[in-house]
């Protein structure tokens, strides 16, 4: 589903340099323009775009999936990999 903007949210987001976090959502939702979404993602190009989303909607998959290496793994083993003691 894609909504339309009111006029009230199109002006907001143009006086607000594309960006907004939503009121009475807890902080849980923003609203950004595309081009900002792009600049942030660094996709420029339409495949790029849909490249990255693919991507993001794969990871999400992983997870739910149980698919996943605990974040004290992955670093033991990048310091391993590239030699760092810290």
């Amino acid at each position: 589903m894609t909504p339309k903007l009111s006029d009230e949210l199109s002006r907001a987001l143009d006086e607000h340099h594309g960006f907004l976090k939503a009121e009475g959502t807890g902080g849980k939702v923003v609203v950004m323009s595309m081009q900002l979404f792009r600049e942030l993602m660094g996709v420029g190009s339409d495949e790029q775009l849909a490249e990255s989303v693919k991507a993001i909607e794969e990871g999400l998959a992983d997870v739910e999936a149980g698919r996943t290496i605990p974040m004290d793994q992955v670093f033991r083993e990048l310091d391993e990999k590239y030699d760092i003691h810290g």
